[in-house]
């Protein structure tokens, strides 16, 4: 079921023990990852009917946050069952806390899942070392910088967890945007969906995060063929909002 150009000797592999003993993660678990990859890939067929556009984009090894658009809890099915895992194993995501509920049986953690609390991410700082570590290990990462569904529009990027992860890397760091278009059909018939990548960029130590993600919201607004209508970070220079078609 999971095939591809899939890296075979991938970073979430070699460091599963050092993110159990250091921050009581789980690590990734493949039966976990066949199940949603299934989910994603089949049986949301029923509803989606699913086009990718940039796959040959995506590098099969290193360090790669996706920046990521958050319409439905779909987008998550969906973008690991036809991006991620067509290219690479070692897949994380930033996700809300309450997936990390017990009787959930671990299955969001155990598809890479770090639970932030987002009402109070003072109590999550354990979590976004993780997720720093995680991605400078040499992992992927998914990043949803909306915090939340924003179906059909923009949200505003909330850059304070986006900044704590990337931090100052000693290496530029890889990162990509994906939009996602949703198109229904009528009744009965199944929804379009396309997703697509933008380009990969180099995030370094001497990137400005403020500007950057600005620049990836507008990014993703043109993937997605919307409007990203919040103002770029006050004093600094960024692309101007564009307007979608």
């Amino acid at each position: 079921m999971i095939r591809g150009p899939v890296a075979q000797t991938d970073a979430a592999t070699r460091n599963r023990s050092k993110y159990r003993e250091k921050f009581q993660h789980p690590g990734i678990n493949r039966f976990y990852q066949i199940i949603l990859t299934f989910l994603g890939r089949y049986a949301l067929r029923l509803v989606y009917r699913v086009r990718v556009e940039g796959m040959q984009k995506v590098p099969t090894e290193g360090s790669l946050l996706y920046i990521t658009k958050h319409q439905r809890n779909d987008d998550i099915p969906l973008g690991f069952g036809h991006v991620m895992m067509r290219r690479r194993k070692d897949n994380w995501c930033v996700m809300k806390d309450s997936l990390a509920r017990w009787y959930l049986f671990g299955f969001w953690l155990g598809n890479g899942g770090i639970p932030l609390n987002r009402q109070n991410p003072e109590k999550s700082k354990r979590e976004l070392m993780l997720a720093r570590e995680v991605l400078h290990d040499g992992n992927t990462l998914v990043l949803f910088p909306e915090q939340t569904h924003f179906p059909y529009e923009m949200g505003q990027g909330r850059s304070a967890g986006f900044r704590f992860i990337v931090g100052k890397p000693k290496q530029p760091v890889n990162m990509m945007t994906v939009g996602f278009k949703y198109t229904p059909r009528g009744f009965l018939r199944r929804t379009d969906v396309v997703i697509r990548l933008g380009d990969v960029v180099s995030y370094t130590r001497e990137t400005d995060p403020e500007v950057f993600l600005h620049e990836r919201m507008l990014e993703m607004a043109e993937l997605c063929e919307m409007e990203y209508p919040f103002p770029p970070p006050e004093g600094k220079k960024a692309r101007q909002p564009v307007s979608a078609g």
